[in-house]
């Protein structure tokens, strides 16, 4: 069904560029529901750190899934770690280390960062209606949103976050209340296959 309604689209933009009409300019609507529409999605990330107290960015890379089990998000250097959110709980490991969990009983302050980042990746406008200003500019394919968190305890730490993209999310910029930067570029992106295989159900139960 989604694919026919793809198809569909597609012919009527085609058609209107035929006659001459001008294709409509892109919408945070049209961009948050790009980005919830995909039922996985895989890819890697190259992660930077600028901290005010350090003379040279810190940089890490891995890879990431998110699907409905939530976002696991593997460092593979340096060092290497795994980060599991579910909106649930909070799942975290250190190299060979034993995972250490965390949820609302445990700290309460760290759930409400999780499902709120959890909410920026998937495109729940809901929740970012909730919790941030937004900023929204666009120019043909490409977007670009800005958020300003309104909400504690997210407003206490970070004065804005940036995400830039196309089909996804392809930069996402969090600038701390400490000015401390952190860039995330993402690259690979993948949506097929559309489930998760056994493997990555796998990598989600620890």
């Amino acid at each position: 069904m989604r694919q026919a309604a793809n198809t569909l689209l597609l012919c009527v933009l085609l058609f209107g560029l035929a006659r001459g009409e001008p294709q409509a300019q892109l919408t945070l609507a049209d961009v948050v529901a790009r980005l919830g529409t995909p039922a996985v999605i895989r890819g890697n990330y190259t992660q930077t750190k600028e901290i005010a107290l350090l003379s040279r960015p810190l940089e890490s890379h891995g890879d990431f899934i998110l699907s409905k089990l939530g976002l696991f998000w593997r460092q593979q250097s340096p060092p290497a770690g795994i980060v599991i959110a579910d909106g649930k709980r909070l799942v975290q490991q250190i190299g060979d280390g034993d995972p250490e969990v965390t949820d609302d009983s445990s700290n309460p302050m760290a759930l409400p960062f999780s499902r709120i980042f959890l909410g920026i990746f998937s495109g729940d406008e809901e929740s970012l209606r909730t919790h941030f200003e937004i900023t929204f500019s666009a120019t043909g394919e490409a977007w670009e949103i800005g958020l300003v968190p309104t909400t504690e305890p997210m407003s206490l730490a970070i004065e804005s976050i940036i995400l830039y993209g196309r089909e996804h999310i392809e930069d996402l910029t969090v600038v701390n209340r400490s000015s401390d930067k952190t860039v995330i570029r993402f690259s690979d992106i993948r949506t097929e296959p559309e489930h998760l295989t056994e493997h990555e159900i796998e990598l989600y139960a620890r």
